[in-house]
């Protein structure tokens, strides 16, 4: 396929743009200046041509107007004829270079406008009487009748005309020829100043392809001073840092799940080939099958999370809302992490408004969110801190915010967190466990719910998660009732 550049492309367009446009206006113009120089011929030969008129309606004598005829014919420098309404030639001027032999008729055909009574102007020969091509104009001659019996003819030699035309032609082509020359000047930088951006980012493009995700449009192609191509370059470097980060997060990811991968594979190996060989005594050796099955449990959790994803990927999450009890969830989640909180000596205080508040979810991935939630949670707290639930209620939202004490959240991190496969600095996690991919999973099970969490912290003192969910329509009534029949049988 052949590809021309933006650059000639532009520039081949702008400049047949301009030559067509040239030449649109050099043809204006001279039409316009032949029109010009020919009225300026008119009127000139048209003050002559009607004082010889004149003189023919006041009935001049025939010797007299051969006379006026010649004198003006020679004043003005033109040749005269006078003729009748049979086209015969009354009078005439005297021998001329335009014409061998003086005429006795004139062609009909190019004295009808003007016998008509109507003053006509043409531009030739006159059908081979001139030798030459002559500029001619006829003005009628009319009895006291305005009958008209006749017409003066003058005619000038169309190079005095040409002169004039193409003196004014050259000053036009020169003019046109310098704005010629500027435009190609103009056009061949401005196409430079859009082209030479766009090829390095093209270039930079396909050096990202070829998987280096450090390159950047330079601050040259930013600041180009043509806001399509620096908005452009601009977004090819935002997206760049973006894949950067997201490469970076991956390969942190890959090595992260190799890690926790190994480690239970390795345990589960090292155990089962230790039952094996007898190298466990039986004794001991339901234990170690619980260690066994805890690490299948383990990554049987981490397949499921790798599942997830790929379901939320591919928006084939498939969520069955149904009432039940949030705070009955979070009391079942707690009890999970009992053993790994009071290691750590961690409080809980719980703030519910009642005992049971029921929501409308699926209750599968919300049991997910909360215990991907309370376990970051314990993860992040401090040694001997505290982690606070509360449910509170609105008139059609229930809000479950899960807040610890700990580090908190920088700034940065909060535009992160949510990403996949992003992990908070190790460093600074009391445990490094961990995919990235926890709160991922938390903000898509909410966003599929048609719902959203949010974050507040300060940074060496606390973090917070608030989300919400729709209130649920438990059975008030049949509580009610039950109420009221306990309420009879004890009146009675």
């Amino acid at each position: 396929m052949n590809r021309r550049s933006m650059f000639s492309r532009i520039f081949s367009i702008n400049i047949v743009s301009m030559l067509i446009c040239i030449i649109i206006l050099g043809s204006t113009e001279t039409v316009l200046m032949t029109k010009y120089v020919a009225n300026q011929s008119e009127e000139y030969l048209s003050k002559n041509a009607e004082t010889i008129r004149n003189m023919i309606e006041n009935n001049i004598s025939s010797d007299s107007l051969t006379s006026l005829v010649s004198g003006f014919a020679h004043a003005v420098g033109c040749y005269i004829i006078v003729f009748d309404s049979q086209n015969k030639v009354v009078s005439c001027s005297a021998k001329s270079p335009f014409l061998d032999n003086p005429p006795m008729f004139v062609n009909g055909e190019y004295t009808k406008t003007v016998l008509s009574g109507q003053k006509n102007s043409l531009i030739g020969t006159m059908g081979g009487l001139f030798k030459e091509v002559m500029f001619t104009l006829q003005m009628p001659i009319k009895d006291t009748s305005g009958q008209t019996v006749g017409a003066v003819s003058m005619s000038r030699p169309i190079p005095e005309h040409q002169k004039m035309k193409y003196d004014i032609l050259k000053v036009l082509l020169l003019s046109m020829g310098l704005i010629l020359v500027f435009l190609l000047l103009m056009t061949y930088f401005t196409a430079s100043k859009i082209s030479v951006p766009i090829k390095k980012i093209s270039e930079a493009t396909k050096a990202f392809a070829k998987g280096n995700f450090s390159v950047r449009v330079d601050d040259a192609t930013l600041y180009s001073g043509v806001d399509e191509v620096a908005e452009l370059a601009d977004a090819f470097n935002n997206m760049a840092h973006e894949i950067e980060k997201a490469e970076e997060i991956k390969n942190t990811f890959i090595s992260d799940v190799s890690h926790e991968l190994r480690t239970p594979m390795t345990t589960i190996g090292g155990f089962v080939s230790g039952i094996l060989d007898d190298t466990i005594p039986p004794e001991k050796q339901k234990d170690y099958l619980k260690i066994v099955y805890d690490e299948v449990a383990r990554l049987s959790r981490l397949v499921n999370s790798f599942l997830d994803i790929t379901r939320l990927q591919s928006d084939k999450l498939t969520l069955k809302p149904v009432n039940f009890d949030i705070n009955e969830v979070i009391r079942i989640v707690l009890i999970g992490l009992e053993q790994k909180l009071e290691d750590r000596n961690i409080s809980v205080e719980l703030n519910l408004d009642e005992e049971n508040c029921y929501v409308n979810a699926d209750r599968d991935s919300i049991t997910r969110v909360v215990t991907n939630l309370l376990d970051n949670a314990a993860k992040f707290t401090n040694d001997n801190g505290k982690i606070t639930v509360s449910v509170t209620q609105s008139q059609h939202d229930t809000f479950i915010s899960i807040k610890n004490t700990g580090c908190g959240i920088s700034d940065e991190q909060k535009q992160m967190i949510f990403k996949r496969f992003y992990k908070a600095d190790k460093s600074r996690s009391l445990n490094k466990g961990g995919t990235g991919i926890g709160l991922y999973l938390v903000k898509n099970i909410l966003s599929a719910h048609g719902k959203d969490i949010t974050v507040n912290s300060v940074e060496g003192e606390y973090a917070e998660f608030v989300f919400s969910l729709d209130k649920g329509k438990y059975k008030r009534r049949a509580i009610e009732s039950a109420e009221k029949r306990i309420n009879d049988i004890n009146n009675e």
